[in-house]
């Protein structure tokens, strides 16, 4: 089992959880899944099972910035960045980071 589990939320319009993915290797692949359930919104869901914190290291913060660059052309909104330890929870939103 991985210290560290991530995963696509796929959000409806009032931001409920519509499918949740695991990020492939191949972006092409995870942006089309994405486009099959036609919603504009996403959140990414990282799971740290040994960390008590949840507080963001930076590649958590590349991580980020670097999804929401790839979705805004798509016209796909990152809607949060959420991190949750075994004692913590961290939002990116909440935050006023996104």
């Amino acid at each position: 089992m991985e210290d560290i589990e991530i995963e696509i939320v796929i959000l409806d319009e009032h931001w409920r959880s519509l499918h949740r993915l695991r990020p492939a290797e191949d972006w092409r692949a995870t942006v089309r899944q994405l486009l099959q359930f036609k919603s504009r919104w996403l959140a990414l869901h990282q799971r740290r099972r040994k960390d008590r914190m949840a507080t963001p290291r930076p590649s958590d913060i590349a991580l980020t910035r670097s999804l929401y660059r790839h979705l805004r052309p798509l016209d796909i909104i990152l809607a949060d960045h959420v991190i949750d330890a075994r004692n913590d929870r961290f939002s990116f939103r909440a935050a006023g980071l996104l």
